[in-house]
């Protein structure tokens, strides 16, 4: 469960338009949150009454929260009151949609990324623009992207772990369509046509859905989810998925032996990010269970020989 949450701040309007959706996490567990704002070593200001009286205006709706006001470089100082209060979540917020140069704290959210071994819950949240209503865990849906590796165990767990009980799961996986006839290695003879190779792909996903979905289903805690396959680019797949299917929230996992520490430069991870408005909860999973084996490509044994006349 998310029973604790830090939410970084910097003193302006958007940057607490992450609130909301860590106050409904909260709620939903009974957790608390840790509001904070790191103070560079250099400055005057003290942001202490700012933090203090947000405290004041949350505290009637979560049974916790508190503030921290760390002095130091605001992502070092992020994870470290996420060690010191052994937290389960961040919540922030970026500003736009045009790469992570215009993210809250410049780099920030970058690095912080980079780093992270909790899910961060990123917010979109453009200059001029109202914010959406929060979602609420009890009645949300919930877009898990999926790829058929292991890291995709992480983005389930932290998705059920934040489904209330009336909650709903939409297992996404995108199959990139084939673009050339299979043969064999002579040439000569077709193995599966383009359309046979897209039917197999689509098979397969479609049982790894089932898969994930059965267990989830019928487990202690029975969750309802719905599978959902789409064909083409899994940016354009996973940005229409979560349109059409109303989605509240997109869970993914990050990816590379050290999360995401290519600062989800031209990644899946954050291609998303700059495309859709749908906030992103970005896992870090610490230690698959083993190397990655994604939806492969089906050989001409899955698919069968095609004939040929």
């Amino acid at each position: 469960m998310f029973r604790t949450l830090v939410v970084p701040l910097d003193g302006s309007q958007l940057a607490e338009r992450a609130l909301p959706y860590a106050i409904r996490i909260a709620q939903a567990s009974q957790g608390r949150l840790v509001l904070m704002q790191a103070v560079p070593d250099d400055t005057v200001a003290e942001p202490g009454d700012y933090l203090a009286n947000l405290a004041r205006n949350v505290s009637a709706q979560v049974a916790s929260v508190e503030i921290a006001t760390p002095c130091g470089r605001p992502t070092d100082m992020i994870l470290d009151i996420v060690d010191a209060y052994q937290a389960d979540g961040v919540v922030m917020t970026t500003h736009g949609r045009t790469g992570f140069a215009h993210l809250l704290h410049g780099s920030v959210t970058e690095a912080l990324l980079g780093r992270s071994s909790i899910p961060v819950l990123v917010v979109y949240a453009p200059p001029g623009e109202a914010p959406p209503p929060a979602l609420s865990p009890d009645s949300a849906r919930l877009l898990v992207a999926l790829d058929g590796s292991d890291y995709d165990s992480a983005a389930v767990h932290a998705a059920v772990e934040m489904l209330g009980p009336r909650g709903e799961l939409v297992l996404t996986t995108v199959v990139t369509p084939p673009d050339h006839v299979l043969r064999d290695e002579s040439g000569r003879h077709v193995l599966a046509y383009i359309d046979q190779q897209e039917e197999a792909l689509t098979r397969e996903a479609r049982e790894y859905l089932a898969s994930v979905a059965e267990p989830l289903r019928t487990g202690p805690r029975p969750v309802s989810v719905t599978p959902d396959i789409r064909l083409g680019d899994p940016v354009s797949g996973i940005a229409m998925a979560a349109i059409e299917t109303h989605a509240d929230l997109i869970v993914m996992a990050t990816h590379g032996r050290a999360g995401i520490n290519r600062a989800v430069f031209g990644s899946l991870a954050g291609c998303v990010l700059r495309t859709v408005r749908t906030p992103v909860v970005l896992v870090h999973p610490t230690s698959p269970s083993s190397e990655d084996a994604g939806l492969h490509e089906p050989t001409a044994m899955e698919i069968g020989p095609v004939p040929t006349f």
